[in-house]
């Protein structure tokens, strides 16, 4: 994925989140914020096929699916606290630009489809559900607060 940062030694990315739009070329009005966030960790991939001759274990099977669903919570956790700060920015009344509640929706919306990936029985399955239900209202929060900023 290309880089559109124009400084690749910037610890954080300026401006939208992920868009790598330059802030130089926004509107200058004073009623808009540019909220900066920290950039999250890179996870590694967690998808690993066995060898054809190597039956998993239903208990092995289960155990890859909580994994699974508590990486992708801790990934949704860290979406969940940018859209609070957004929620915190908005309602002081300040405006965000629409691209970082866009981005955020976006990248929530990968977590559903990520979850939907999931295979899991048992309580692995219940954690997935739980997930899936706190991710869509995320979103739901998300679609509100673009309502609010909108009106500013």
């Amino acid at each position: 994925m290309k880089n559109l940062n124009r400084k690749p030694e910037m610890g954080r990315r300026n401006g939208v989140i992920g868009l790598g739009l330059m802030p130089d070329h926004w509107p200058t009005t004073s009623n808009i914020i540019n909220v900066s966030f920290p950039l999250p960790p890179q996870y590694p991939s967690t998808s690993t096929t066995p060898a054809p001759d190597e039956p998993k274990s239903q208990e092995e099977e289960i155990s890859k699916g909580e994994e699974a669903v508590a990486q992708v919570r801790k990934e949704v956790d860290i979406l969940e606290h940018q859209v609070f700060a957004l929620q915190v920015v908005v309602n002081n009344g300040s405006k965000v630009d629409g691209k970082e509640i866009s981005y955020l929706t976006e990248m929530l919306m990968m977590k559903l489809l990520k979850l939907d990936g999931i295979e899991a029985e048992g309580e692995g399955r219940a954690q997935r559900r739980m997930q899936v239900r706190r991710v869509q209202g995320i979103v739901e929060k998300l679609d509100l607060l673009k309502l609010r900023n909108s009106k500013l």
